[in-house]
C-alpha cells in the first residue's frame, strides 16, 4: 500500500512540474529548431523595442529641425528671457588626459557661442582654470572652487553637484531669474537651442524626450528616445532669484527648488512633481550626448564602453560627418 502511495505522488509531482515548465516557457519554431524563451526575456525584449523606437534617420531630423524652429511665431517672454548654461567641470586630478578635457570643453563651449540667439551666458565651475582662449569669450564666467577634487570614481558625482550649487549661490548673489540648464563639459548643443527655447511659452521646466549620441570613437551619429535617462545635458529649469540658494552648503540648497538640479536625471519628472513645476517633454533632438572620447565619466564608472552604438537603442546609426557638423556649430 505504501508504494502504490508512492508510485501515485511521484506522478503528480511529476505532472506538477511538468505543468511549470509549460507555464514558464513559450516556445517558437524556426527552421525545424525549437528556440525556448523564457517570459521573462521576451518581456525585457518587448520593453527594449517600446524604449527605444526606430528612428528617424540624423539628416531628416536636422532638416526637420530648421524648419520646425523657423516656422515657430516669438513668445512674449523672448525680449527678457536668458539662459545659464552651467557647467561642472571635472579637476585635472581627476581627468585621464587634462588637455583632451580641455578640448571638449572648447567644442562645448563653441557650440553654444555659434547660437542664431545670444540671450544666454555661460558659468563654469572648477578647481583648475583652463587655458584655452575660449575662457576669454565675454558669454563665460570661471567660479574657482575651494573644496578639494574628489581622490575616487564614487566622488565624481558629488563633485558635479558641488560645483552646481557654488553655481547656484552666484546666481542667487548677482540678482539672476531665468532659465538654468546643467550642461556637461563634452556635450552639444545645437545653434538653435537658444532660440528654440525663448520662442517658446515660459515653463518651469524643460524635459528632453530626444536627443542625439556620438560614438566619436567609431564616428557613429544616432538618435535616441528617452534621452533623459542617460544623459545629464537633458533638463532646463526656471528659477526666480529665490530660489537659487543663498550659499553653496547643502543645507541651504535643500532649503529652495534649486535642489532638484543634484537629483538624478532619470528620475526628473518625479522630482518636478514633487516641488509641484510643471514641464514639458521636448520630441526634437536639439542636444548632443557625446561618448567614447576617453574621459567620460559614464565609461569610466563602466556603465558603458566604446562599443556602445546606434544598435544598442534599435536606431539607425550613421556616420559621422561633416553634415552634422554643421548643424552644431561644431567649428
Amino acid at each position: 500500500m505504501k508504494n502504490k502511495k508512492q508510485v501515485k505522488y511521484k506522478k503528480i509531482k511529476r505532472l506538477k512540474s511538468a505543468r511549470k515548465k509549460h507555464n514558464t516557457f513559450s516556445t517558437t519554431k524556426s527552421h525545424n529548431k525549437t528556440l525556448t524563451l523564457s517570459p521573462v526575456q521576451d518581456k525585457i525584449k518587448n520593453q527594449q523595442a517600446t524604449q527605444f523606437p526606430i528612428q528617424k534617420p540624423v539628416m531628416e531630423s536636422l532638416k526637420d529641425i530648421e524648419k520646425n524652429i523657423s516656422q515657430l511665431k516669438p513668445s512674449s517672454n523672448e525680449s527678457n528671457m536668458e539662459i545659464v548654461f552651467a557647467i561642472s567641470l571635472k579637476s585635472k586630478r581627476a581627468s585621464r588626459n587634462w588637455q583632451r578635457v580641455q578640448n571638449n570643453l572648447a567644442k562645448t563651449l563653441r557650440t553654444i557661442f555659434n547660437n542664431t540667439d545670444q540671450h544666454y551666458r555661460i558659468i563654469i565651475a572648477g578647481h583648475k582654470k583652463p587655458t584655452i582662449p575660449e575662457l576669454k569669450h565675454s558669454k563665460v564666467t570661471w567660479l574657482k572652487v575651494k573644496f578639494p577634487p574628489p581622490l575616487h570614481l564614487k566622488g565624481y558625482s558629488r563633485d558635479k553637484i558641488l560645483k552646481r550649487n557654488v553655481i547656484g549661490s552666484h546666481l542667487r548673489r548677482i540678482g539672476y531669474t531665468g532659465y538654468f540648464m546643467p550642461v556637461d563639459a563634452d556635450d552639444w548643443i545645437h545653434h538653435r537651442f537658444v532660440e528654440y527655447i525663448r520662442k517658446c511659452p515660459k515653463k518651469d521646466a524643460f524635459v528632453f524626450n530626444s536627443g542625439f549620441m556620438v560614438n566619436v570613437s567609431n564616428q557613429e551619429v544616432w538618435q535616441r528616445n528617452r534621452f533623459y535617462i542617460g544623459c545629464g545635458t537633458s533638463q532646463l529649469f526656471y528659477f526666480t532669484n529665490r530660489e537659487f540658494p543663498i550659499s553653496s552648503k547643502r543645507k541651504d540648497v535643500l532649503k529652495t527648488n534649486f535642489k532638484i538640479v543634484g537629483r538624478r536625471h532619470g528620475s526628473v519628472k518625479t522630482h518636478l512633481s514633487k516641488i509641484n513645476k510643471k514641464y514639458i517633454m521636448v520630441n526634437t533632438p536639439l542636444l548632443t550626448w557625446v561618448l567614447a572620447h576617453g574621459d567620460n565619466n559614464t565609461m569610466i564608472k563602466k556603465k558603458k564602453d566604446n562599443t556602445v552604438s546606434a544598435k544598442d537603442y534599435n536606431s539607425q546609426g550613421e556616420d559621422l560627418d561633416s553634415n552634422f557638423y554643421k548643424h552644431f556649430k561644431i567649428t
